[in-house]
C-alpha cells in the first residue's frame, strides 16, 4: 500500500514537473501581439471603396467575418497596402493597377492577418492588406414601366 501511495506521488510530482519545464519564461516564446505574433487570423472586409492611395485603402465596411464585426460596427476601416498585397478582379495584379482602376463606391473585398490578442474586446487593429480584390459598383437597375395594349 505504501509503495502504491509513492508512485503516485512520483508519477504526480514527475507530470508537474514537465508542465513547469514546457512552458516558456516570461518574455520568451511567440508573441501573442506585434510582430510574428501567434496565433494569427483573417480579418475580412467587405465594401465600398471611399478612397485609395499609394499605402492606404479606405472604405466603408457592409459586411464582415467573425474577426471584422468590430469593423463592420464601425462602419468604415483604414487598410495599409504594400508590396506584398496581392490584388485581383478585372485584370488588376499589383497595387498601381488598384489604384488606376477602382474609383469611389466601387465594390472591395480585403483580407489582411491580424493577431488575435489585439481583436480582443472588440478592438479595432491596424490592418495590412494581404488580398484585395476589386470590382466596378453595380449598376443602378432602372425600372422600366412596360404597358401591355
Amino acid at each position: 500500500m505504501k509503495m502504491k501511495a509513492l508512485l503516485a506521488g512520483l508519477v504526480a510530482a514527475s507530470l508537474l514537473a514537465s508542465a513547469a519545464i514546457a512552458a516558456p519564461p516570461p518574455g520568451k516564446g511567440k508573441p501573442t501581439t506585434g510582430e510574428g505574433c501567434k496565433p494569427q487570423i483573417t480579418v475580412v472586409l467587405k465594401g465600398t471603396l471611399v478612397s485609395a492611395s499609394a499605402n492606404l485603402l479606405s472604405m466603408n465596411v457592409t459586411g464582415a467575418n467573425r474577426w471584422g464585426r468590430a469593423y463592420k460596427n464601425a462602419g468604415t476601416a483604414s487598410v495599409t497596402l504594400d508590396d506584398k498585397t496581392k490584388v485581383r478582379g478585372n485584370g488588376m495584379k499589383t497595387v498601381a493597377d488598384l489604384l488606376a482602376e477602382l474609383k469611389a463606391r466601387d465594390r472591395v473585398l480585403v483580407q489582411a492577418r491580424v493577431c488575435k490578442e489585439d481583436l480582443k474586446d472588440d478592438k479595432l487593429a491596424a490592418l495590412t492588406a494581404s488580398k484585395v480584390i476589386g470590382h466596378p459598383a453595380k449598376a443602378a437597375s432602372t425600372e422600366t414601366d412596360a404597358t401591355d395594349d
